[in-house]
């Protein structure tokens, strides 16, 4: 056997036996039965694919596959306040524009007006029925926000540059602008101490008297209250209680509780903020902090 008849039996061979020479449908050869389902947005009327919108010979039917893929539906009313409906003397309907539109998808345009991606425009001396491109790297807005530099393809599309602002920090929101930069903002239950994430109310694992309290700092540690009980890893002190400062006291025997806990201040550290200092405050919410 020859190289081309070769070619041509593989051809046959594996050429669908299902396939109706439609480009309407899909064609599945299925437990040997062959199935020709329609493509979403195509009429198959008289054995002749349309697209949605496409109007029959004569003017009086129009393509509408939610209403009925396999019929004509009416149009001798197109029901468009952009056009004119007649009839001729032979029955045709007949859908005459307006001067000073497009009819673009079954959709009035007014002359001039851009599509909505920003790379497309009604322009009535160019073309009355489809879109007219804008020329490749006209400006536009792809409605992306982690894309920059933002421009027409040539084809009517809008493309841009593709970036990240992904910061592999797992308690920050990252949010692109859409021209190149970024922010990365510390979820509202969260602390970002040393470039770890604690979530509220979470203790400090070096030293229990510090904590994470988001409605006073997103970004250092705040002050447990004072009296607070910990452990100062000293087994001679079984009585240990937070100093309000962020140290751990022990005592060899319990504090009198009949006027308070008294225990002694300790020097402030300014890089902690004081939960003693404010107010209860109600946990519904906090202001967050920016990361720089």
């Amino acid at each position: 056997m020859s190289t081309i008849n070769l070619i041509l039996l593989t051809m046959l061979t594996i050429q669908n036996p299902c396939d109706d020479d439609l480009i309407c449908t899909e064609d599945v050869l299925k437990n040997g039965e062959c199935k020709n389902n329609l493509i979403r947005g195509y009429c198959l009327i008289d054995n002749s694919c349309y697209k949605t919108y496409d109007v029959s010979p004569n003017g009086c039917g129009i393509c509408l596959p939610n209403t009925n893929p396999f019929e004509w539906s009416d149009n001798q009313n197109d029901g468009l306040e952009c056009t004119i409906d007649k009839s001729d003397e032979n029955g045709n309907c007949l859908h005459i524009l307006k001067s000073g539109y497009c009819l673009i998808e079954h959709r009035c345009v007014i002359n001039k007006t851009e599509d909505i991606n920003g790379c497309r425009i009604c322009d009535a001396t160019k073309s009355l029925y489809e879109w007219t491109p804008y020329s490749k790297g006209t400006m536009c807005n792809d409605g992306l926000n982690c894309t920059q530099n933002d421009h027409c393809d040539g084809n009517g599309n809008c493309i841009g540059e593709d970036y990240s602002c992904d910061d592999n920090i797992e308690c920050t929101l990252d949010v692109c602008d859409g021209k190149g930069g970024c922010s990365n903002i510390i979820k509202n239950n969260f602390c970002f101490i040393n470039n770890e994430c604690f979530q509220d109310l979470s203790s400090n694992p070096d030293n229990e008297c510090l904590y994470c309290n988001v409605l006073l700092s997103q970004l250092k540690w705040s002050y447990e209250p004072k009296g607070k009980r910990c452990d100062d890893k000293d087994s001679s002190t079984p009585f240990d209680y937070c100093d309000g400062k962020g140290n751990c006291i022990g005592y060899k025997q319990d504090l009198p509780t009949d006027t308070g806990i008294n225990i002694p201040d300790s020097p402030v550290d300014e890089n902690i903020e004081d939960s003693n200092s404010m107010n209860y405050i109600e946990r519904e919410g906090c202001s967050c902090n920016q990361l720089m």
